[in-house]
């Protein structure tokens, strides 16, 4: 019957098992053993010794009170008879442990004398201290101290040699434990060694054999022979593992092939490819380079062969893995370096010259619209004195013309007709106003004149303005100031203007019946100002429009109300430039709150600022 592998571990097991325990008993019998013949050699000859001396301390200490109390005070002598009634008993204690812990016969006996003659001189001590003894009974008291200290000698001698007797019995105890676990050590080690031997020959040496085949494989060697050693479970090991080795060179060959067809594969993709590609190893040498790369850089040719050091032009063109150059021909490329995972890298270069062709000319046409821009503006800034002389003018015989300042007209009609041109200079006068301002805020040419200004005069200015206005619309106009409002340093001429934007609009858009209403506080920021009105209101998503210069929320509500949609914007930008904020709350069909917050406090700035926008 063959015997597997299990079963000669399992025996060998059993052996040294056994082995083991046999050693394993022998030791712990040992340590029991020597354990109790140290515990009896200290539990009884030491302890009876240890408490003999202390009986001994305690009836000298007891002598010496005696002694103490013949000179002492009379308030003194009570404490000490007491003190020496303590140390009798302790004595008497200690004497009757130290025979119970005795060892031998003339050790107890010894024991027992000492305490009788304690017992007898402890009596004479109590009826010398009662006041009744003699001489002859202190003689006698001194003459039995003498003949106790003699027998606690004799008792600490007899125990002394039953501890020397212990001692020698467990060291001839321990002496010949020591030498049965020495004999049985080696007898272990001998019948280990024999085991080890015998599963080295049946097991160890086919397994290192085993062992050197599938190192020798594992290092590439896959003609290495594998002898196969009976049929248990290390022989069916040797043969998979010759199976193995098989199916590994089979395996290693077909990769082999399937890997050299992939290569010619990728080196043929990377030639066909447009990009110009350069594999580099971790050794900085150039592996592939196509020829899109040569075409790019002839002057390279010969530095681009497998094996040479990458070319150190290209290098410093890649500057954090990326670079474009300009090559002779005037072609542009882009380079772009990728790190592998062998240290090396890969360098792709792709021709860009059609980008960089429309990034030119994306730049020329910005350059063309930001010069159009500007002469927008300037053409807008130099505009003023052309315009409003004209209108001026105008404005100035229609004032004529309506308040007949030379007569009667003579016909009704004509005061209207002058009223409407007029009305109509002047709205036009406001429009171009409003652009000019936009165009002098674009140009950077806006100056403000700061000076101390209160905010509530100029709320009250502009409500006085616009009251008429509102009170013809059907349209109730209040306002609430706080008390002790900060000054603030401005243009007033500039505050005033937002603060008529922002009622004008209120007005224009709140419907007869409504409500506009002025509130003005002192907050950590500054000064705050709201005008809030029950008008039409807007959506959320619309207010970043109505702030920008010419923006209609919707071109019927334009057609309806009118307006050129700078009042907002422009009011918006004098506030910043004070240093301040604007915001807008609306919500269809509830109203709108602007509110404008400006700082109490800015620093002095010269009379006439130019500030750039």
């Amino acid at each position: 019957m063959t015997v597997t592998i299990r079963g000669k571990i399992l025996l060998a097991f059993c052996v040294l098992g056994a082995i083991t325990g046999f050693l394993g008993l022998s030791a712990v019998s040992s340590v029991v053993e020597s354990g109790r013949l140290v515990v009896d050699t200290y539990d009884k000859p030491l302890m009876s010794i240890s408490y003999a001396r202390l009986a001994l301390s305690d009836f000298m200490a007891m002598r010496l009170a005696l002694m103490q109390r013949q000179t002492a005070a009379p308030h003194q002598r009570h404490a000490l008879d007491v003190r020496m009634d303590e140390l009798a008993r302790s004595v008497r204690e200690d004497l009757v442990v130290a025979e119970q812990r005795s060892s031998s016969e003339p050790a107890a006996a010894a024991a027992r004398h000492t305490l009788l003659a304690v017992a007898e001189w402890n009596g004479l001590r109590e009826h010398i201290v009662a006041g009744a003894g003699s001489d002859a009974d202190r003689a006698a008291l001194e003459e039995g101290a003498a003949a106790i200290i003699s027998a606690f000698d004799d008792l600490v001698e007899f125990t002394a040699e039953d501890g020397f007797r212990g001692r020698e019995r467990a060291l001839r105890s321990i002496d010949a434990y020591r030498r049965l676990s020495v004999a049985c050590t080696i007898a272990a080690l001998l019948l280990g060694g024999i085991v080890a031997i015998l599963l080295a020959r049946r097991m160890v040496r086919p397994i290192a054999a085993a062992s050197c085949a599938a190192s020798r494989i594992a290092e590439g060697e896959l003609d290495v022979e594998i002898i196969s050693v009976g049929s248990d479970e290390l022989g069916r090991l040797l043969e998979a593992m010759a199976r193995m080795r098989d199916n590994i060179r089979t395996m290693m060959e077909r990769e082999i092939a399937a890997r050299r067809s992939a290569q010619a594969r990728l080196v043929n993709a990377i030639e066909s490819s447009a990009e110009g590609v350069i594999l580099v190893d971790g050794d900085n040498r150039i592996l592939i380079a196509n020829s899109q790369v040569a075409s790019f850089f002839p002057d390279l040719v010969g530095s681009l062969a497998p094996g040479a050091p990458f070319p150190i032009g290209l290098d410093a063109a890649l500057e954090r893995n990326m670079g474009e150059v300009r090559l002779a021909d005037g072609r542009w490329v882009r380079l772009n370096r990728s790190s592998a995972a062998d240290g090396g890298f890969v360098v792709i270069g792709s021709d860009i010259t059609l980008l960089k062709e429309r990034e030119t000319a994306l730049q020329a046409a910005k350059d063309e619209a930001e010069a159009a821009s500007r002469a927008k503006s300037e053409f807008l800034a130099n505009m003023s004195h052309e315009l409003r002389t004209p209108l001026n003018a105008v404005i100035g015989f229609s004032e004529i013309i309506a308040g007949e300042l030379f007569g009667a007209v003579g016909q009704p009609k004509y005061r209207d007709f002058a009223a409407d041109i007029l009305r109509s200079g002047r709205h036009l006068l406001e429009v171009i106003s409003d652009i000019l301002d936009i165009a002098k805020l674009q140009s950077g040419t806006t100056e403000l004149r700061l000076e101390p200004v209160r905010i509530d005069d100029l709320i009250d200015d502009s409500i006085r303005i616009v009251r008429e206005q509102a009170e013809s619309g059907g349209i109730a106009l209040t306002h609430s100031i706080e008390d002790g409002m900060p000054l603030i340093e401005a243009d007033a001429t500039r505050i005033r203007q937002v603060l008529l934007n922002l009622l004008s609009n209120a007005i224009k858009f709140t419907p007869v019946g409504g409500h506009i209403g002025v509130t003005a506080q002192h907050v950590a920021e500054g000064v705050r100002v709201a005008v809030t009105d029950t008008g039409i209101g807007m959506e959320a998503a619309s207010i970043p429009k109505a702030l920008e210069p010419f923006g209609q929320i919707d071109s019927s509500i334009a057609r309806k109300y009118g307006g050129t949609g700078l009042g907002l914007p422009l009011s918006k930008l004098f506030t910043e430039m004070h240093g301040g904020q604007l915001s807008i709350e609306s919500a269809p069909g509830k109203g709108t709150t602007v509110t404008i917050t400006l700082p109490a406090l800015i620093r002095q700035q010269p009379a006439s600022l130019a500030v750039a926008i």
